[in-house]
């Protein structure tokens, strides 16, 4: 077993690690450093057999595409098309330079290609043009530009302050001020009903939640009623606690009568729940589904996620990890916690059943041809059709008992030991020609690759800053998944001491992986 491809494969994982952990200065080779490794053992002649590259592909693309596909579909509907404009402007001027002077300089088609994945640091585009064209020159390029390129693209980040002559604490007031507007906090209050009409008429809960969007979670009457019913009759002079905007708050206040500024102890064994969603039987369900609620006569109050609070629509998915706010009486409190989970070390560690036929329904996807005018008929490829099925069914959740959404540790584990086993592949591999296209190709692949990104990444900073105003967090969080460069956006998060960066990074980088995918198609067919 010490010469077989096992041993080999771990054996450069192990000490690419070693050497990707070394910091100097705060700078180090990160992942890129297995790509050296594998590189330098290809050229020793030892190699991975190709199939490795593809497994380890599949579920390194399987997995981001199901943590980015909720997010991805929010964010379209808010700043998506600003922030993926952006995006696809910097990916268009970076193929543009890049394969414009490699042309005019003559490199072959295959380092061209690679300067340009290895300039945006995107393995799943790199293995878009390999299974277009298997040429060993693609990889080593790939490997040469990547670190060079991920350092040059973490100082951009790093130094953006200074290049825009913004204050970063001035920049994340306004950008909270903002996120407050778009995602209002949700808040409560207690009332007592004032208003003369509802002496006369019968009003239910149900109509003025319906009529203000809010949520009334307990009710105090001194007339007569059924206990914990369901939809109960509001009463002149009841007390009610409602959560809501503040907006809808006041809209409320019109209707109800009286706000109770002092706080008001309610005479019954209703109790809030802080709970995290972790039961597998809730992930991916509508709120309005919920059934298993009625008879704990519980109510959900608000969800949080992400930082941001959403109001409890019967129409809104819960994910694996919200935290929901729920009232209900004390002694249905064990119940209502096994029900919706509250740990996420109890789910499912991995249902193999989603991920294999996830990946099988990928791969039929990247096979089913499209044609765009003038450049011919393209296909997603292996990895972009399992890009594309992994956004979609990480944003459906669920499908009947099949859960698509994993823990997060094991959706972390699944990209990084993918991620590590392509790279040693695609490495060992393309190593015996390491030292013959370094020579040959080496510096001018380096020069074209950082100039190739350099100049495009101050460019979309300026139409960002200057044309569409954008906050300083919003343009690194943006440039960062643009460049599908997690590196970047730690170095961003570090910057501002926050992980608001992250937002625009989400909102971008599905949409970047796709489009350098078809990039690097594009660019081994022109050619």
């Amino acid at each position: 077993m010490l010469h077989s491809d096992i041993f080999y494969l771990f054996l450069i994982i192990a000490l690419g690690y070693i050497l990707g952990n070394i910091k100097i200065k705060g700078f180090s080779l990160d992942i890129s450093a297995i790509l050296i490794v594998a590189l330098i053992a290809g050229h020793f002649g030892i190699t991975i057999p190709p199939s490795f590259k593809f497994f380890g592909l599949a579920i390194f693309i399987y997995a981001v595409g199901l943590q980015s596909g909720p997010g991805f579909f929010e964010a379209i509907k808010e700043n998506g098309i600003k922030f993926n404009f952006l995006s696809l402007l910097l990916l268009m001027l970076i193929f543009s330079l890049i394969f414009s002077l490699g042309l005019y300089l003559s490199l072959p088609d295959s380092v061209i290609d690679g300067i340009f994945t290895g300039a945006i640091s995107s393995a799943p585009a790199l293995a878009a043009a390999l299974e277009l064209k298997n040429s060993p020159n693609l990889s080593i390029a790939f490997g040469v530009v990547y670190p060079f390129a991920i350092f040059a693209t973490i100082m951009f980040v790093r130094f953006l302050p200074q290049i825009l002559k913004a204050d970063i604490q001035k920049e994340i007031k306004e950008f909270e001020a903002k996120q407050h507007l778009l995602h209002p906090d949700i808040i409560t209050k207690n009332f007592k009903i004032t208003n003369e009409n509802f002496k006369n008429t019968t009003i239910y809960k149900s109509q003025i939640e319906k009529m203000t969007a809010t949520v009334i979670e307990r009710v105090e009457s001194s007339q007569p009623c059924e206990q914990e019913t369901e939809d109960p009759i509001l009463h002149y002079g009841d007390i009610v606690r409602v959560s809501g905007t503040e907006d809808q708050l006041k809209n409320l206040r019109i209707i109800l009568g009286e706000e109770l500024k002092e706080p008001y102890k309610f005479h019954d064994d209703m109790k809030v729940y802080r709970l995290l969603v972790t039961s597998k039987d809730v992930v991916g369900r509508k709120i309005g589904e919920l059934k298993e609620l009625k008879p704990l006569h519980a109510t959900i109050t608000k969800v949080r996620r992400s930082g941001i609070d959403i109001p409890p629509y019967p129409t809104l998915s819960l994910r694996l990890g919200d935290k929901l706010y729920v009232v209900a009486p004390q002694k249905y409190e064990k119940k209502l916690t096994k029900l919706i989970g509250n740990d996420l070390l109890k789910y499912p560690a991995a249902d193999f059943l989603p991920i294999a036929l996830g990946i099988v329904i990928g791969i039929f996807v990247g096979n089913i041809p499209f044609g765009i005018p003038y450049l011919g008929t393209f296909k997603f490829s292996f990895v972009g059709g399992i890009l594309i099925t992994a956004l979609i069914l990480g944003r459906i959740g669920r499908t009947g008992r099949i859960v698509w959404q994993l823990s997060p540790h094991s959706n972390s584990l699944m990209k990084v030991l993918g991620q590590l086993i392509f790279l040693a592949t695609i490495g060992t591999n393309s190593g015996k020609f390491l030292f013959e296209a370094i020579k040959n190709h080496g510096w001018i692949a380096i020069v074209l690759g950082l100039f190739g990104i350099l100049l495009p990444l101050f460019i979309t900073t300026f139409v960002a800053r200057k044309i569409f105003k954008m906050n300083l967090l919003d343009i690194m969080g943006v440039i960062s998944g643009a460049m599908t460069s997690t590196p970047s956006l730690s170095m961003a998060n570090n910057v501002v001491n926050s992980d608001y960066p992250s937002i625009g990074y989400a909102a971008v980088y599905p949409f970047a992986m796709v489009l350098s995918i078809i990039l690097a198609e594009i660019g081994i067919k022109l050619i």
